[in-house]
């Protein structure tokens, strides 16, 4: 398995936080789902994601931390 580096989940975050409109508050969210791609990478279990993510929020508990996919909702 391949090392992944600070550097690599710092840039792989910075990018999908730009490809989500750069949202202020959602660099954890980013990180992790980074993360989670980077390693899903490395293992070779990567899993198609849409090209353009939603907001997305953290759900932590004591087993996992994940990010969850939220829709945005439209206001006039």
């Amino acid at each position: 398995m391949t090392d992944i580096s600070e550097d690599d989940i710092r840039m792989r975050a910075y990018a999908l936080w730009e490809a989500d409109g750069c949202p202020d508050g959602s660099h954890d969210a980013h990180w992790l789902q980074a993360l989670q791609e980077l390693t899903e990478e490395a293992a070779g279990t990567v899993t198609l994601a849409p090209a353009k993510t939603s907001k997305l929020s953290v759900v932590k508990n004591e087993a996992a931390v994940e990010p969850v996919v939220r829709k945005r909702s439209k206001t006039a």
